[in-house]
């Protein structure tokens, strides 16, 4: 089986194109909600095409430079992360986070907006989220495992928060290429 090739540039540490990178004041202001939901759906189609260009797990409205509460999430194995269980597409408007677990499970996680850097992050094993689909009808979803850990993230986007502002130590910090080289395969790096 071909896995799907993580985007270079970002491994490498380079922005992609239109992506809003960590620094941009954008990154740190919550947005607002989308009303009505219906004006979200152009968003949402470059928000997919751009996520699925990049062969990432989530994207959030921020990080294309859209003050919107809008997120994909839309997991893949990669070459990167080949063990990562699949999510099919899910499109989300004015996701909150109503219910979670404690912040307990330890994690790799990278960044479109923070290119070329991985750290460990804790996250809630699961969460349940209320948000509009592209119908505008309103639901509540669990997601558990990796699937919680991205929405977690895309929902934090949407708040203010990069991933390092939730990193409870900055010394897993490391580049993707140090990751794949020294870290991947280490399980001492995801224990407290």
């Amino acid at each position: 089986m071909s896995l799907a090739k993580s985007d270079r540039a970002w491994m490498s540490g380079l922005a992609g194109e239109g992506l809003v990178t960590i620094g941009d004041p954008r990154l740190k202001v919550p947005v607002a909600a989308i009303d009505p939901p219906s004006e979200a759906h152009d968003l949402l189609d470059a928000m997919v095409t751009r996520l699925r260009s990049l062969n990432g797990a989530g994207l959030a409205a921020p990080q294309v430079g859209v003050s919107a509460r809008a997120v994909i999430v839309e997991v893949r194995k990669t070459d990167v992360f080949p063990d990562r269980p699949e999510t099919p597409l899910v499109e989300m408007i004015n996701p909150v986070i109503v219910q979670r677990t404690p912040a307990d499970v330890l994690g790799w996680e990278g960044c479109f907006s923070v290119p070329g850097i991985m750290g460990v992050v804790p996250r809630s094993f699961s969460v349940v989220v209320t948000f509009a689909g592209r119908d505008g009808t309103v639901v509540n979803q669990e997601f558990t495992g990796y699937a919680a850990r991205v929405v977690q993230h895309e929902v934090d986007h949407l708040d203010g928060h990069e991933f390092v502002d939730r990193m409870r130590s900055m010394a897993s910090l490391t580049t993707v290429q140090n990751y794949l080289d020294h870290r991947r395969d280490d399980p001492s790096w995801l224990t407290a």
